[in-house]
């Protein structure tokens, strides 16, 4: 690029040395090389055949209902949200009850019935904010304990008292063979067989 100054001087005209910034910045702020303006168009042309390409595919909408097609897709994107939502929701609750079946697998309840109650307490209370920083075993005992902390009757079963109740002692009576119907016994046998056989009629044997 030639310079300005030395196409000014080409012309007989000499710019004091004052007045060169001033020129500066005048001619820079309202002038373009060549180089800079043939960018412009260039780019200007990109533009205009972009535009002419986007208006030819337009043109294919023509009479089109664009308005419906977007309700259409907005629909579809929410059902799509709601669908990974409750995606994420019901594998949220798959990986729960399997943390809860496998920690109440060590526990033994009195019955089924209240196995399962207890479970659905379980996972109501882990569901909620205030399970944040509890363990599982403290909510658990929360559960199946009083104001107190003591275990609540009926929910577990006993294993102490458990152990007790097999290892207690049964006493019987020893088994009286019974005669043969018709045989006559002493008042005294008589008594000793219906107090070994309560259910039986000894008048048989009087």
């Amino acid at each position: 690029m030639k310079d300005i100054y030395a196409i000014l001087t080409g012309l007989g005209i000499e710019v004091p040395e004052d007045k060169k910034p001033t020129l500066d910045k005048e001619w820079k702020e309202n002038y373009r090389t060549i180089a800079e303006f043939e960018k412009a168009t260039a780019k200007r042309d990109e533009y205009k055949a972009s535009l002419d390409t986007v208006e030819e595919k337009l043109k294919a909408f023509d009479g089109v209902d664009l308005e419906g097609y977007k309700t259409q897709v907005d629909t579809l994107t929410r059902q799509l949200d709601e669908e990974k939502t409750a995606r994420a929701a019901d594998e949220s609750k798959r990986q729960l009850d399997a943390t809860i079946d496998k920690f109440m697998g060590g526990k033994r309840f009195v019955n089924d019935l209240t196995a399962d109650s207890v479970r659905n307490k379980l996972a109501d209370e882990l569901s909620k904010d205030t399970a944040r920083g509890q363990s599982l075993e403290d909510i658990f005992k929360t559960i199946v304990s009083d104001k107190d902390g003591n275990q609540i009757p009926n929910i577990l079963v006993d294993e102490a008292q458990q152990a007790a109740q097999q290892n207690r002692a049964t006493f019987t009576q020893p088994r009286i063979q019974t005669p043969p119907a018709g045989t006559k016994l002493p008042m005294a046998e008589v008594m000793k067989l219906k107090n070994a056989n309560p259910d039986l009629d000894v008048t048989q044997y009087m």
